[in-house]
């Protein structure tokens, strides 16, 4: 389980985040959600340790953040990767002996699913395939948790489709999804728990399904509900 607590995180002036609390528990997918601005990215940054928090912590299944975690840990950024240079092939390598759990099967399935050869320059990829690279190091790295920021952006509806397929396939009981997205229909209905966040504060947090159930709500009308009340 990750535990964020009290977490608080300032911007100069600005509070991205004021003393948020909530929990992640394993074998499921928790969307972190709301408009631009309201800190998601900011949570995703903290939790994966990019970012320290001026209040509060984060605890991974009980310890707190360090070096001895990490690979529990795999976060998939909306910024560019660092492997601008390398082959995707050359970048597989890095990945294999920098991380215990590297998966290169995984990549490479992932890979054949993109349409992508490994012998591609990163830095020569167009921006939706420098997305799908981020992807596969991502989740080839068989972490517990894994973090997804906006990882919908630069792909086209129809890889998006492969790809929740294949997000599916490879989570197991013991393994969790992070992610923020603004592309709400697409994991309509594989979201299990729904953070929403407004300037800096949980607005609310639901299970997805539930919602559907006891409501006739989707993500999109239970977000309509929760801001326009706001």
């Amino acid at each position: 389980m990750i535990e964020v607590k009290n977490v608080t995180k300032r911007y100069k002036r600005i509070k991205a985040l004021d003393n948020i609390s909530f929990n992640i528990e394993e074998g499921k997918i928790t969307c972190i959600l709301g408009i631009n601005g309201v800190g998601k990215s900011t949570t995703l940054k903290i939790i994966s340790g990019l970012v320290k928090p001026d209040k509060g912590e984060v605890l991974i299944d009980g310890e707190k953040l360090s070096y001895k975690i990490y690979d529990k840990l795999a976060f998939v950024p909306d910024f560019d990767i660092n492997f601008s240079q390398f082959t995707i092939k050359e970048s597989f390598e890095f990945m294999k002996i920098f991380y215990k759990n590297w998966d290169n099967e995984k990549a490479y399935e992932m890979l054949e699913m993109f349409d992508l050869t490994d012998d591609r320059k990163i830095s020569k990829l167009s921006k939706g395939n420098i997305g799908r690279v981020k992807i596969i190091l991502g989740f080839a790295q068989n972490a517990k948790y894994t973090l997804l920021d906006e990882p919908f952006s630069g792909i086209d509806i129809f890889k998006r489709e492969e790809f929740l397929a294949v997000m599916t396939k490879y989570i197991n009981d013991e393994q969790s999804i992070i992610l923020t997205t603004h592309e709400i229909s697409e994991i309509e209905m594989l979201a299990d728990e729904v953070i929403l966040i407004d300037e800096g504060k949980i607005s609310l947090i639901f299970n997805a399904e539930e919602v559907r159930e006891n409501e006739g709500m989707s993500i999109v009308d239970k977000m309509r509900e929760v801001y326009k009340g706001e």
